[in-house]
């Protein structure tokens, strides 16, 4: 596993739990948006952290600690992301795994042997739109993302679906054919876009959408999506 990063503790990245977060390298999207630019080259002038590490920490920390939320980058490129799973697993804790979604093979056997408890999966935008949107032209990996929605929300796991909605890429036509792709029941987050750190400089000091337009979404989504909870991060 290409470990960039560690966060001993957080309380908001796996709902309900205290989790140990890890990011890992590389990433085959490109969204201008992205706020950990720096993980997305698959290799880095930085050290890896060394993963004894890791499981000496988790090892001090086990009664301490609910699960690990495994972030990137994105997580399902790593070889080994399946060992590394059930390597957290054995250890008596949760795994939430956050995904774009565009690797269904690693998402199929996460599914059929239930190595994870929560699943958060990026929805860029609508389908259609993710070369503008995603960064990304490969027609396979977007299908991907499709079959590992249908997947992830028909079954057992825990899965929260969430876009983050970025001013000049999503807007109320955008959110209403967002909304007609996704569907079943669970939870879907509406993450206001943020400044700061993005892939794109220009974004770096975009304005956010007002509290009055991200809750518009919000009705836009709930209206065609009845059985989804639908949640607001500001």
């Amino acid at each position: 596993m290409d470990i960039a990063g560690f966060r001993k503790t957080s309380l908001i990245d796996y709902p309900g739990q205290i989790a140990a977060v890890v990011f890992t390298q590389g990433c085959n999207f490109r969204c201008p948006y992205c706020h950990n630019p720096e993980l997305i080259e698959f290799t880095s002038d930085k050290e890896f952290m060394d993963p004894d590490f890791l499981w000496d920490f988790l090892k001090q920390r086990n009664e301490l600690l609910d699960g690990v939320v495994i972030t990137g980058g994105e997580p399902t490129l790593q070889e080994d992301i399946i060992d590394f799973i059930k390597k957290i697993r054995s250890r008596g804790l949760k795994v939430k795994l956050d995904t774009n979604g565009s690797v269904f093979r690693v998402i199929e056997t996460i599914v059929q042997d239930n190595l994870v408890d929560y699943v958060a999966l990026d929805i860029k935008g609508a389908f259609a739109d993710y070369p503008e949107i995603a960064g990304i032209k490969n027609q396979d990996h977007i299908d991907n993302v499709r079959q590992s929605m249908q997947l992830l929300v028909s079954s057992d796991i825990t899965c929260e679906l969430r876009t983050t909605v970025v001013p000049g890429y999503h807007d109320s036509a955008q959110v209403e054919k967002i909304a007609g792709q996704i569907s079943g029941s669970g939870r879907y987050v509406l993450q206001n876009f943020r400044p700061g750190k993005t892939l794109d400089p220009a974004l770096q000091e975009k304005s956010r959408f007002s509290e009055e337009k991200i809750y518009s979404f919000q009705e836009i989504v709930q209206k065609r999506t009845p059985n989804l909870e639908v949640e607001v991060k500001d």
